[in-house]
């Protein structure tokens, strides 16, 4: 089971992206390749037997740049989160810093800590995202297994009163007194 998708058409845009498979078992035959555009289909990150992953890199030819999840091992389908972002190009310029008190240096540095900061609070808001599919999933399992419990006792309790009523009728004849005429 496969599936490729596009995520830009931009040569040289530096892009980051993560990953998480959202099933508790079976994640270690999971293998995730991201590939740049045909016909030299560039690898830019590999991994087999991760659970959750991040990846960066920087799309060195212009066109589709795609990325593969393969469940090799297994018939079984495992639902993966995943997300591809173009990281944020630089909002200043050394043009746009000569009028301005602060050294380019400094505002340099700033620049590159707040596309740090935007970069880790994607990475926050879909690990969030995850985490609340797979709350969803358990809440659904636990759902099904509190009915399925609920019916074996229903069933049960039918059980244990079908076996007093019999017990009480079967003691009732062994005491019964029969009267010969």
């Amino acid at each position: 089971m496969w599936w490729a998708g596009t995520v830009f058409d931009v040569q040289g845009a530096a892009v980051a992206g993560n990953f998480e498979i959202l099933t508790e078992e079976g994640w270690d035959d999971v293998h995730i390749k991201v590939r740049g555009p045909k016909p030299h289909e560039v690898m830019y990150y590999e991994t087999e037997g991760e659970e959750e992953g991040n990846f960066e890199f920087d799309a060195a030819m212009s066109g589709d740049q795609s990325i593969c999840l393969t469940n090799s091992h297994s018939s079984d389908t495992r639902p993966i989160g995943f997300a591809f972002r173009e990281e944020a190009q630089e909002l200043l310029t050394g043009a746009d810093l000569a009028g301005m008190a602060a050294t380019e240096e400094n505002v340099g540095e700033m620049v590159t800590v707040a596309n740090d900061l935007t970069q880790g609070l994607d990475m926050l808001r879909d690990h969030q995202e995850y985490m609340r599919m797979r709350e969803e999933q358990h809440r659904a399992t636990v759902a099904k297994t509190n009915s399925k419990v609920l019916w074996w006792t229903c069933g049960e309790a039918f059980i244990l009163v079908a076996m007093a009523c019999w017990q009480i009728l079967y003691i009732r004849t062994f005491f019964e007194v029969k009267r010969y005429v």
